[in-house]
């Protein structure tokens, strides 16, 4: 993170005197910024709202539709420093629980990502409105802002990835709508600045696009939140049980097998008498990651409640289940959870789980008879020694 933030420092100190600075340019600074205020209130009460909603979760903002516009519209000096002046505005106004060096790093993408792109600008010679007046301006404006959205956005995974290994990158990658959005600010970014350069006295229209945004991304996160598990981003039992009722449905209409594993922390009472909620909070996370990593993507992982999961495997039959839930049990077992220093240090180790299994259609034609039947699977586990797997029996 260091070496992102000195780099992006260096960066922007060796590349900010490469083009000159005019009178018309502190003015079209002084106007962005101007826009900038207008969008940080207006959309003050919403992104406060959504940066709680999103505790956890993938936080997209559209910060960057001025620090693009900035980009194309100033010298490069100038437009890096708008980057900063948003990021500092941003965070004074809309974040209530500012963490300093991750604030400082998303800014450090953001610089490097800019000057990426400012580069592809560059082969493109004149100003603005000559770069975009034909389809040759107009590939090097788009290869431009995939630059800076794939720049900014890698560094950012790439940090998430080494904070919590063990989650294949492409988990990590956010959904796809929250990408298109993303891709949408800069979009709108690009017209911004060409509206800035043509008729100034329509940007305050371009600002109900960007409201817009801002509350589609609100409804979004909510009803993300409502189908996800806070501790650990899995689906909650009430979204997990559509998923399987849909895939259900759709096997008995085209035929065909799945399974239902339910999986059973063993012990996780001692965990949290041992160490405190706050580590066994850890701990249902760490086991949450390993099982959505060990599951193939269209299989159906969730919480069930307490320190009980639930896995939808489907087209799968009974052999294959249960080898599948004896994967998980394995994996759960080489689990280790490191405990921070504030909350005492150490690592967690020698996780075990109880697991049971059923399969569709020999132990159950409906969900409920399903889960029933993996749930005495499971506790026939538990009585047996823990740590094992029980598949139901065919009826």
């Amino acid at each position: 993170m260091l070496v992102i933030d000195v780099l992006a420092v260096a960066l922007s100190v060796a590349v900010a005197g490469l083009e000159p600075i005019g009178t018309a340019d502190w003015r079209a600074l002084a106007l962005l910024v101007l826009g900038l205020v207008v969008h940080v209130e207006t959309a003050r009460g919403i992104e406060r709202r959504r940066e709680i909603v999103a505790d956890g979760q993938p936080y997209i903002e559209l910060k960057s539709v001025w620090s693009f516009a900035g980009l194309l519209l100033l010298p490069l000096g100038l437009a890096l420093a708008l980057v900063v002046i948003t990021f500092a505005y941003w965070w004074l106004r809309v974040s209530q629980r500012p963490v300093v060096h991750r604030w400082t790093y998303s800014a450090a993408t953001v610089l490097i990502a800019s000057v990426a792109a400012w580069g592809v600008l560059e082969l493109m010679p004149g100003g603005l409105l000559a770069k975009v007046a034909g389809p040759v301006g107009l590939a090097v404006l788009v290869a431009a802002g995939l630059t800076r959205w794939v720049v900014n956005h890698g560094l950012v995974v790439f940090m998430i990835c080494l904070n919590a290994p063990g989650t294949p990158w492409w988990k990590r990658l956010g959904a796809p709508t929250d990408t298109l959005i993303g891709l949408g600010a800069l979009a709108l970014g690009a017209a911004l600045a060409v509206v800035a350069l043509t008729t100034p006295w329509l940007l305050p229209v371009l600002l109900i696009p960007v409201m817009g945004m801002h509350r589609g991304f609100l409804i979004q996160q909510f009803a993300r939140a409502a189908r996800t598990d806070p501790k650990t981003g899995l689906a909650n039992a009430s979204a997990w049980r559509d998923q399987a009722d849909r895939e259900l449905a759709r096997l008995r209409r085209r035929g065909g097998e799945l399974g239902v594993i339910m999986v059973d922390i063993d012990a996780f009472k001692a965990i949290n008498d041992r160490y405190g909620h706050l580590v066994g909070d850890a701990v249902l996370r760490a086991v949450a990651d390993t099982l959505r990593t060990e599951v193939r993507p269209y299989d159906a992982v969730g919480r069930f409640g307490g320190e009980e999961f639930v896995v939808l495997v489907a087209e799968a039959g009974r052999e294959q289940v249960g080898a599948t839930a004896e994967r998980l049990r394995r994996r759960i077992s080489e689990c280790e959870v490191a405990v921070s220093p504030t909350l005492g240090g150490g690592v967690v180790r020698g996780l075990t789980a109880s697991i049971g299994t059923a399969s569709y259609p020999e132990a159950s034609h409906d969900l409920d008879g399903l889960m029933v039947s993996a749930d005495t699977a499971l506790y026939a586990a538990k009585h047996g020694g823990r740590n094992r797997v029980e598949c139901a029996p065919p009826r």
